[in-house]
């Protein structure tokens, strides 16, 4: 039942960070795989709503990006040089 919510997590329209972790997972793994993964993230929330007696707080689509910018810039940086640019950074002040 998890793996059946979690592909219909994974059609949702609506950006939350379990359709976006499905839409991640599939591009690398395949369906079924990113299933089993976001049902399996389903579970972990689940317990932890339950031992904590709190609400699902969602951490929204663009999670991941915002955890590190540092890193994120480098995986930016690093995908335009892989089409072919030079790039140079200027912090802004």
């Amino acid at each position: 039942m998890l793996v059946e919510a979690a592909g219909s997590v994974g059609r949702m329209k609506g950006k939350n960070y379990l359709s976006a972790q499905f839409a991640r997972l599939t591009s690398r793994r395949g369906m079924g795989r990113a299933a089993v993964a976001v049902a399996h993230s389903i579970l972990v929330s689940a317990y932890r709503m339950l031992s904590r007696d709190g609400p699902y707080q969602d951490l929204g689509a663009d999670w991941l990006a915002r955890r590190n910018d540092e890193a994120h810039t480098r995986r930016l940086v690093a995908q335009l040089e892989r089409l072919g640019h030079t790039v140079v950074l200027d912090p802004a002040v």
